[in-house]
């Protein structure tokens, strides 16, 4: 928070300029967030603030790996190049015309309804099914044990 927000609001909530500004609350708030960011190990509750989207159902430390992962470009981190590649990944593989009839020319009402059933089957059973796990991996070849991470050798 800038300190003109701050002044501004502690000018709002008469709070004394010798306790810094900030009501107790928002001293409680603020420490409950700085607690919340810790990096120990007991910090399951841990919002990654820091992403735009992150996979759903995984701990702190599997979604800092996953990301971890990507190319640093296509990290999907809040107003950053990774998220806008995000969200033109999502419509490209989920295109409007897909889900949305308004979108479609010259559709009867029998294929409107279609396209409706369609797309709410295709929210409840599929979206966001994607499931994100650890896999060994050593760089070789499963089967003749050739290095992939040096591409030309064989």
């Amino acid at each position: 928070m800038s300190d003109r927000v701050r002044r501004r609001r502690s000018r709002e909530l008469r709070v004394p300029r010798q306790d810094g500004g900030l009501s107790p609350a928002s001293r409680l708030r603020i420490a409950a967030d700085v607690h919340r960011h810790s990096t120990s190990d007991d910090d399951s509750g841990c919002v990654l603030e820091e992403y735009a989207w992150v996979p759903s159902g995984l701990k702190p430390n599997m979604v800092h790996m996953y990301f971890a992962s990507l190319p640093e470009e296509k990290v999907p981190y809040v107003n950053s190049a990774g998220e806008k590649w995000r969200l033109r990944q999502l419509r490209h593989q989920l295109p409007p015309q897909d889900s949305d009839p308004r979108y479609c020319s010259r559709l009867t009402s029998e294929e409107e309804d279609e396209l409706r059933l369609f797309e709410r089957r295709r929210k409840a059973e599929c979206l966001g099914r994607g499931t994100v796990d650890r896999v060994p991996y050593d760089g070789r070849h499963r089967k003749c044990g050739n290095d992939l991470r040096t591409p030309g050798k064989s």
